[in-house]
């Protein structure tokens, strides 16, 4: 008895889910420390008390949460995403609003006019969408805090932050390509990019003057996002001394 149990355990093991593995990435492009690129992106919840779509349920510890996985999809990349603020602010609620018109076009203009900041982009949450979340160019993503997803091999193992990596994805140029595992396939928890994908975005990054290396995020002192960005260098060694200070 013991014997069998102990062989049914192995297989439950072995059966086991295994969220952002690595055996089914297509990239086979890495990075040192110094060739990633440092996206900034302001994150705004919005709020509405008259309507209930617009209501984003997250609070901070949550965004903290889904960028810490946002930011192990697009390392793979040599990309970090840098919550440059976080605004939890009311939602515009413009006459006629109907959170069901499947275009969405009208999510655009429920953004506050005084946090759109040039030269960063924006991801705004809020609690319902017709799908998962949107790009609406040049900055505007939208992703609901309700979202779902298909699960798929080795995917990662909560929605929003797969959906909000997904329409950056859309914001750094990518279209979508329905390979399940992949990060722009549409529905799914596929992580993936292929060298080509990741060399579009890299060569978009790169053409951002508000994009930097970096050596330039820590004279902005950017500590946070430098002390994690996988590997070592000496920029990381300064953000770790300095922001222990």
């Amino acid at each position: 008895m013991k014997t069998a149990l102990a062989i049914l355990a192995t297989l439950l093991l072995q059966e086991e889910k295994k969220h952002f593995d690595p055996a089914v990435h297509e990239a086979t492009v890495s990075f040192a420390y110094d060739d990633f690129l440092v996206v900034p992106v302001r994150v705004h919840l919005l709020r509405s008390k008259e309507e209930d779509a617009l209501h984003c349920r997250l609070e901070e510890k949550d965004v903290r949460r889904i960028f810490g996985k946002v930011n192990r999809i697009w390392n793979k990349a040599g990309l970090a995403m840098h919550v440059e603020s976080l605004v939890a602010e009311d939602a515009v609620r413009p006459e006629g609003f109907d959170p069901a018109e499947p275009s969405m076009r009208a999510f655009r203009k429920t953004r506050p006019e005084a946090s759109r900041a040039a030269g960063m982009l924006h991801v705004y949450y809020v609690h319902r969408l017709p799908a998962n979340g949107v790009f609406m160019g040049p900055d505007a993503i939208f992703v609901k805090d309700s979202a779902a997803l298909r699960e798929v091999k080795g995917g990662v193992d909560e929605p929003i932050p797969r959906v909000t990596s997904h329409e950056i994805g859309h914001a750094l140029g990518l279209p979508h390509r329905q390979d399940t595992l992949n990060l722009l396939a549409s529905g799914t928890t596929g992580w993936s990019l292929n060298d080509a994908e990741i060399a579009r975005v890299r060569a978009w990054a790169r053409s951002q003057d508000w994009v930097l290396a970096p050596k330039a995020a820590l004279e902005r002192k950017w500590y946070p996002i430098l002390e994690a960005i996988p590997g070592d260098s000496e920029v990381k060694r300064h953000a770790r001394e300095a922001g222990g200070k």
